[in-house]
């Protein structure tokens, strides 16, 4: 075992946290978690006192630290500057966030405007700031976990990766915990949270096969009800219906047009949506019309994107051709509704 990591993880434990049956290494995934004992549990728990809320974090030369004015105990202190000295910001965390973000700097005028329009992402918005400000937020938010109303930088479980078909981290009163998976050997995942493939590039740096898609911003005037329904194009992660109606206009939230684990949620989704609403029959070129739609801009983005020559944008390429083949090869019933 590597003396740093032997070293953190006695600290870890020595202030609350619990990390059994564990050891770090090179994967599939990049850099991640993995079981020592394939006969043994394996499990990372996190105290809230070893939490730090990710508005307490600043740079200094450099260097991620605690802001000094924040109340933290000198043992917090020092054990999170050994962990983002050695295994996160300068344990190549600040150098991954750093190439992702030059790479897509270099993405075209015409293509941010694209990602900005049917993406909701703002390029030109992200890289107003100071460099190293820009490095450091997006560092943070591809890290951080949502624990008592306020986001939190969590040392060691933060080291977990993500993988789609994992479970979810576990959230108690007193702290957070990987998933309760029986002895194994391999590397431990968890699911972060539901996201597209396309936010999960732009949020935390990486393709992930998601099973979910989310149609991009559309407006439908349907003249016959005297109704426009004008989505806004977000992702869902809970299973409500944000409707907003101001006279003859509805907005909503997002809409599923692909889900592969459950492949009939999209048209069940939107039957229920226009049933609440008050439209009793989808009309039957709707939903042609909506995928043929979404595969018209992804592949307009695709041929602006394959302009780019660089790691950055090639990943970005591949997730959309994942999407543009999940769309194509969606559920027929589905798309000859």
């Amino acid at each position: 075992m590597d003396n740093n990591w032997d070293f953190l993880i006695s600290e870890f434990r020595r202030l609350g946290g619990i990390a059994e049956n564990v050891y770090q290494k090179e994967g599939k995934l990049g850099r991640g978690v993995f079981s020592i004992n394939s006969n043994l549990k394996s499990r990372i728990f996190i105290p809230h006192k070893l939490m730090i809320k990710t508005e307490d974090i600043c740079l200094e030369n450099n260097r991620l630290r605690i802001k000094k004015n924040k109340n933290y105990s000198q043992a917090i202190r020092n054990f999170f500057n050994y962990y983002q000295d050695n295994f996160s910001w300068w344990g190549g965390g600040r150098e991954t966030t750093e190439s992702f973000e030059k790479g897509l700097i270099l993405f075209s005028l015409k293509l941010k405007e694209l990602i900005k329009k049917y993406m909701l992402i703002d390029l030109e918005q992200r890289y107003r700031e100071d460099w190293d400000k820009v490095i450091l937020k997006q560092f943070l938010v591809a890290r951080q976990f949502s624990f008592d109303h306020n986001k939190m930088i969590c040392p060691v479980l933060e080291l977990v990766n993500h993988e789609v078909i994992s479970l979810s981290f576990i959230k108690r009163l007193d702290g957070i915990s990987t998933p309760n998976y029986p002895p194994f050997s391999g590397e431990l995942t968890h699911n972060y949270n539901n996201k597209s493939s396309i936010k999960r590039f732009f949020s935390h740096g990486f393709f992930c096969k998601e099973s979910i898609i989310y149609s991009f911003p559309f407006r439908v005037n349907f003249k016959n009800l005297g109704l426009i329904i004008n989505c806004k194009g977000e992702d869902l992660y809970d299973d409500s219906m944000k409707i907003v109606r101001s006279d003859n206009i509805i907005l909503i939230q997002g809409l599923p047009i692909v889900d592969i684990n459950r492949p009939k949620l999209p048209e069940y989704y939107l039957a229920e949506l226009m049933k609440k609403i008050g439209i009793q029959n989808i009309p039957i070129e709707f939903l042609a019309n909506l995928l043929n739609f979404n595969i018209s801009i992804r592949k307009t983005i695709l041929e602006e994107s394959q302009l780019i020559v660089n790691e950055v944008s090639n990943t970005f390429q591949k997730i959309l051709k994942y999407e543009l083949n999940l769309i194509s090869s969606s559920d027929s019933s589905y798309m000859n509704h």
